[in-house]
């Protein structure tokens, strides 16, 4: 039996969260892929995830947009477990790199890297934050209120329109 030391934590600590694999893709370029997802980094596109939603519920939002919320999801993976720390945080950017990722069908090679197990624990916490959080149910209730008293409004448009 050892004593615990901050040296011992910082080699466990690397040992188990430092290992990234290099996954090449169908175009030859390569993307690393972090094989252990840690607490604290699920925690920060936690954080960030949260940042965008009341960044959303700040404005005017359709239904598009929420379906864009899939896609800032998947880039805030990426930002998070890959070698692409450097998508920016702008949602309307956001979509738009992933977008092109689906259109070059690179996303889905890329997702399809990640363990499940890893995946597993980001959707596990997201459920736990979700039942946690009366504040991100209220945030996310917003938006889906906002996007579709939007809908309605711009229907009511059209039909003024005709």
């Amino acid at each position: 039996m050892k004593q615990l030391t901050l040296t011992s934590i910082n080699k466990a600590h690397s040992k188990e969260f430092n290992s990234q694999k290099k996954v090449v893709l169908k175009t030859g370029d390569y993307i690393m892929v972090q094989e252990k997802f840690k607490t604290t980094s699920i925690q920060k596109l936690l954080l960030d995830y949260q940042d965008i939603l009341e960044q959303l519920s700040q404005k005017e939002v359709s239904m598009e947009v929420i379906k864009d919320m899939t896609f800032v999801y998947y880039m805030l993976l990426l930002r998070h477990f890959t070698n692409l720390n450097n998508i920016p945080n702008e949602i309307d950017k956001m979509v738009i790199v992933c977008e092109k990722l689906i259109d070059l069908n690179l996303l889905e090679e890329i997702l399809s890297a990640f363990d499940k197990e890893e995946l597993r624990k980001v959707d596990e916490m997201i459920k736990q934050v979700s039942e946690n959080s009366k504040f991100l149910g209220e945030q996310i209730g917003d938006i889906f209120a906002k996007a579709a008293l939007n809908e309605v409004v711009e229907g009511e448009k059209d039909a003024d329109i005709q």
